[in-house]
């Protein structure tokens, strides 16, 4: 009875799932509540760091940010960066019991691994379960003969996963001092794969068969940037890139007023010439990417993936002028890539919730795919 009365009269406290990401520059938070499985927005903030690298500066940031956005004690998943973990599939009987399987995951890892197994944290999952016989690889199942169709073995896929401790501890570091309780930390190309999946009608095309080229999702941050590839659906392949971090708009703003206050040029001149120095700058941005996203296709396994690039999504601080992703950008990242660009949204297909900005949601929106994508993970039990 108390429960139903705390039920109706709402004194039960919601709850909700949080993501968090660190980037060098920012810790980004996204809230999400999920009822009869649709997500909801119920609260998204980015706030910038101070000192670069400081696990106490990062704690005390998000300590501050949790406790603003009133989630203090909610779910929190945190997220490292896909290159710094090592993954590895592994194909094993169904019928295998979990001690089992827990001993061929960690000789999987033993004879993988390039440092001791002392050294790192490990963990694995099911990706996949499929009947692994001749009859239901090569054969219609209704057309198999009952020999083979009888004698087909049950087979799962697992993903396993290995982080060096020196990689996590500093994370698990930073969720204690901030007083937060942390349910889990992820890759971030789980993430990204969630919030595409979920922003897109990937699973509808997906599901009806239609043919699917390769999905870029292109994340432009302040000194680095990443690519990560998806095949129907599935996160492939991704390559990061380092690069000279700038505020090009203040550069040149910069640049042009020495030249404005010396009465070399005029206001309209410099305003001119701002203008046009960015769209040069737009088309640097545009060619160096599609050079690095050319060599991540060009690493993906031909047996695996067929077709070309297709679409992508562009997002990231490096992205964002005056908090929009300009149309001058991703028109350049077009006609690079030669394929349709698209602003990352992860919220696209979400509800928001009561006192949700709207407007600022779809200004951040391009920066939160990895925290949302982390919200959107199924609380571990």
């Amino acid at each position: 009875m108390r429960r139903i009365l705390s039920e109706l009269f709402g004194t039960r406290r919601r709850q909700y799932q949080v993501g968090v990401e660190f980037t060098d520059t920012q810790v980004r938070l996204v809230s999400l509540s999920k009822r009869d499985g649709q997500h909801r927005v119920e609260g998204v903030c980015i706030a910038e760091l101070g000192s670069l690298g400081d696990i106490q500066d990062i704690a005390q940031c998000l300590g501050h940010v949790v406790k603003s956005m009133g989630v203090k004690g909610q779910r929190v998943s945190l997220a490292i960066k896909s290159s710094s973990a090592f993954t590895k599939s592994a194909m094993l009987d169904a019928t295998l019991s979990r001690r089992e399987i827990d001993d061929r995951m960690l000789a999987e890892a033993d004879s993988a691994l390039p440092y001791a197994l002392d050294e790192v944290y490990l963990d694995y999952a099911v990706v996949e379960s499929n009947p692994s016989g001749v009859a239901s690889h090569l054969i219609a199942p209704s057309l198999a003969p009952q020999e083979l169709s009888t004698h087909a073995i049950a087979h799962q896929k697992m993903l396993l996963v290995a982080c060096k401790a020196d990689v996590l501890d500093p994370i698990v570091r930073i969720a204690e001092q901030a007083g937060i309780r942390l349910d889990a930390v992820d890759l971030d190309s789980f993430a990204l794969e969630r919030a595409l999946m979920q922003s897109t009608r990937l699973p509808l095309q997906v599901a009806t068969g239609q043919s699917l080229g390769v999905v870029a999702l292109i994340l432009l941050e302040s000194g680095h940037s990443c690519v990560h590839l998806f095949h129907n659906g599935r996160h492939k392949l991704h390559r990061e890139w380092g690069h000279e971090k700038i505020d090009f708009d203040s550069y040149l703003k910069e640049q042009f007023k020495v030249k404005f206050e010396a009465r070399e040029e005029t206001r309209v001149e410099v305003t001119t010439a701002i203008g046009s120095g960015r769209l040069g700058h737009y088309r640097d941005v545009a060619n160096e990417t599609a050079n690095q996203v050319r060599t991540a296709l060009s690493q993906l396994p031909s047996d695996e993936v067929e077709g070309e690039l297709s679409l992508a999504y562009l997002g990231g601080e490096g992205a964002l002028v005056s908090c929009v992703i300009e149309a001058g950008l991703i028109n350049e990242m077009a006609d690079s890539l030669l394929c349709e660009v698209k602003s990352a949204n992860p919220f696209r297909r979400m509800a928001l919730g009561e006192g949700v900005d709207p407007i600022a949601v779809n200004q951040d929106a391009p920066l939160l795919m990895v925290a949302c994508g982390l919200a959107m993970r199924e609380a571990s039990t």
